[in-house]
């Protein structure tokens, strides 16, 4: 008997991408995720209204979200109460959003656009990475952060002086 020619291209994509996953999970391994709070391990975390995703076990949900731009995370948390407990579990997260918050509304108009475009690109976890560093990555010395090609630098750096 033989298969639909539709049958058949389904069945491939279905195993190249189950082979996809399975290449993806041997070259990027799985990070351990914590939530804020020890007390409440994340696997036991309630994911009771989050729809298909609960299908999903808890700290896969946390790598998704951390790779998520932060206008996602914020829009998703506007969705209901389990997706707001799960977006609220993210390291700093409280922080980031003040500090994003913050740094637009002192940015200049033009630097304004600049910040909402690096918001949308920006996954979580690399917005995480840019204000919760405090050393410049030129020189090593403290700083505090600076827009110049996305890169934390101090003010020595930012502003070189000639001599």
């Amino acid at each position: 008997m033989h298969r639909q020619p539709r049958e058949l291209e389904a069945r491939r994509r279905r195993l190249a991408a189950e082979a996809g996953r399975q290449r993806a999970a041997a070259a990027r391994p799985l990070q351990i995720i914590t939530t804020e709070s020890e007390s409440e391990p994340l696997a036991e975390v309630d994911v009771t209204g989050l729809g298909r995703l609960a299908n999903l076990p808890n700290e896969i949900i946390m790598v998704v979200f951390n790779n998520c731009s932060l206008r996602s995370l914020l829009r998703l948390e506007r969705v209901n109460k389990a997706a707001k407990t799960f977006v609220n579990l993210l390291q700093d997260i409280e922080y980031i959003k003040e500090t994003a918050k913050g740094i637009i509304q002192r940015a200049v108009p033009h630097y304004r656009n600049f910040m909402f475009t690096i918001l949308k690109i920006t996954t979580y976890h690399g917005l995480r990475y840019l204000l919760t560093t405090f050393t410049c990555e030129t020189c090593g010395k403290p700083g505090s952060f600076r827009m110049i090609k996305v890169k934390v630098l101090c003010e020595d750096c930012h502003c070189p002086r000639k001599q």
